[in-house]
């Protein structure tokens, strides 16, 4: 047995795989910044609320394996989106955690802004857990994006799981002045209107190893 595990281990080892594969993805952000100030997961501090902001056009433009000992390079120089993009259609996912209790979600009021062409929202979803009933709960359900006209985010600290589809093909990183106005789309009385978002392409890298 111990022979046959140190084989095992022999063939894995030979067939390894290191490299990397990167390019460029969009990354939201308030107010004016630079590539260097932009985080990799940023939380956008917005008048009475945080908010999560994420457009998933992340677009790989260089893959490069090396199989140790077996194949000793492979070089993939094609460009591919990491999420395959629905074709006509691009979803905005959002996390919300207001931190008062009266913040209502209009996802037919959102504008999705690119290269000085400004798109509507079509529907917007809320992702957790449901029952038969359709009616949130917290276990027993089954997770699923429900679609929803308009959402009341009514309790104040709770992270909603919010995204809504807009009826143009997936922006490219590269190339397209990107933003997104949620001014009418996410709103309270008690608050002023949230800023414009924008976005910045940004590089990206993944490592095999």
């Amino acid at each position: 047995m111990a022979v046959r595990g140190l084989f095992l281990l022999i063939c894995l080892s030979l067939t390894a795989c290191a490299g990397f594969r990167g390019g460029w993805e969009s990354r939201p952000y308030i107010g004016q910044a630079a590539v260097s100030t932009v985080s990799e997961s940023p939380v956008l501090d917005m008048p009475g609320l945080q908010l999560e902001v994420a457009l998933p056009n992340r677009l790989r433009t260089y893959d490069t394996q090396v199989y140790l000992y077996v194949l000793p390079l492979v070089i993939d120089p094609r460009d591919a989106y990491m999420q395959r993009p629905r074709p006509g259609w691009t979803r905005v996912h959002l996390t919300v955690t207001p931190a008062t209790a009266d913040f209502v979600f209009h996802p037919e009021q959102a504008r999705l802004q690119i290269a000085g062409k400004s798109y509507a929202g079509a529907v917007g979803f809320e992702f957790a857990q449901w029952d038969a009933q359709g009616l949130r709960v917290q276990q027993g359900g089954h997770y699923e994006h429900k679609p929803v006209a308009s959402l009341s985010l009514a309790e104040a600290g709770r992270r909603y799981i919010l995204s809504i589809d807009f009826p143009v093909d997936m922006p490219s990183p590269q190339g397209s002045e990107l933003a997104l106005d949620l001014s009418a789309a996410l709103v309270s009385p008690a608050e002023p209107v949230l800023p414009l978002i924008r976005f910045q392409a940004v590089k990206w890298k993944q490592s095999y190893s």
